[in-house]
């Protein structure tokens, strides 16, 4: 497999020259690759400054407020496995997404990602983040900070810690973006030779909390994994619950007893809505049958709720046999994330078949949608 070096002795030198004056601009890459006509595209696309810029035009999120949601935009199918060892002093809890621990006791995380090719560095960026309020650092308490000697004051003041070597904490108490916040910022290993299964990585990491939910008011948080490339820029992201306590087994089971109880609830409930509308006459006569109708109700009820869906989408095929598509957004952030993710499927369609006059057709019909689509109020 040849390395991105051996490949770009062949690229035109105005093309090596376009994209070195693309990495000094201060507009998108994704831009400047619109201003490319579809012979200078197909160049482009044989050689790896594409796939650059590709990787520069996700969102830098390093200095904004942390999202507590899970997303892959980088396609490095980006997943962590968190396997309970027996008798250990953490549980996690599946159907809360939730990771119950002891303070001071160490846990460890099996960090997965697709390897691409150009094989690039990247870092895991991990920190503990409020549920209720994201821009909240979370911070230390006074006692058992004042417990810890002033080696390092830098992983002093973290709350979490990493035991993997070549850890770097990062932030401060007042930083309030991803990149300002404390966290643990981790190398992770690209070597050909580690545990790689289907063209994945797969490498294990081990944590430990030096505080309590106690220490800060018991206020519910999460724990945020962000996978970084070079740039600093988020390419994928997995967020799980958190709760450091003396008793997480106990804690466990009494929270997901709770959400079963519910469930249960909200079930008897709309049991007993139903009755309400039925007759006693009826109830008699129907007695026998009356669990096969409130399944029935439920199954029109939510055909009739796919069907009002399927109204914001229109799939279809053309006489020439491709494929048109029309869907409503209700926000213009997520239109734009479906119209880049179809962009960096087509970049990549261009890249494996650069002789395709209609997949670099269908690319810079993209990138002009795009720019369109920005131009939304």
């Amino acid at each position: 497999m040849g390395s991105a070096d051996s490949t770009a002795e062949d690229v035109p030198v105005d093309i090596e020259q376009a994209a070195i004056e693309s990495a000094e601009l201060t507009t998108e890459p994704m831009a400047f690759l619109q201003g490319l006509n579809s012979e200078n595209l197909m160049q482009f696309s044989q050689q790896s400054v594409l796939r650059e810029m590709m990787l520069q035009d996700l969102p830098g999120q390093v200095n904004t407020l942390p999202k507590l949601e899970n997303h892959n935009i980088g396609g490095y199918n980006f997943s962590m496995v968190l396997d309970e060892p027996p008798k250990s002093h953490w549980m996690f809890s599946v159907p809360l997404n939730k990771l119950y621990i002891r303070m001071n006791k160490i846990f460890n995380v099996d960090v997965q990602f697709k390897a691409k090719m150009p094989i690039q560095p990247l870092n895991l960026r991990v920190f503990l983040c409020f549920s209720k309020d994201v821009s909240g650092p979370v911070l230390r308490c006074q006692n058992h900070l004042s417990l810890e000697p002033l080696t390092n004051p830098k992983i002093r003041e973290s709350l979490l810690r990493c035991e993997n070597p070549n850890s770097v904490y990062c932030g401060s108490a007042q930083g309030k973006g991803i990149s300002e916040r404390y966290s643990v910022l981790v190398p992770l290993n690209m070597c050909r030779s580690g545990n790689r299964s289907g063209g994945h990585v797969r490498q294990t990491l081990a944590f430990k909390f030096v505080c309590q939910n106690s220490c800060f008011g018991r206020k519910e948080t999460n724990l945020v994994f962000c996978l970084e490339n070079a740039s600093g820029d988020i390419v994928g992201q997995q967020v799980i619950e958190v709760k450091i306590c003396t008793c997480p087994k106990r804690d466990r089971n009494q929270e997901e007893r709770q959400i079963n109880g519910k469930k249960r609830k909200s079930l008897a409930d709309g049991t007993d809505e139903d009755e309400l509308d039925v007759k006693p006459s009826k109830m008699r006569r129907r007695k026998g049958s009356f669990k096969s109708d409130i399944k029935k109700e439920e199954t029109e009820s939510n055909d009739s709720h796919d069907i009002e869906s399927a109204a914001d989408w229109k799939v279809s095929r053309t006489e020439d046999g491709e494929y048109h598509l029309a869907i409503t957004c209700p926000k213009k952030e997520w239109l734009l994330q479906g119209i880049e993710g179809m962009i960096r499927e087509a970049a990549t369609g261009v890249l494996r078949n650069p002789n395709q006059e209609n997949l670099r057709r269908h690319a810079n019909n993209l990138l002009s949608l795009k720019k369109r689509a920005c131009e939304l109020p």
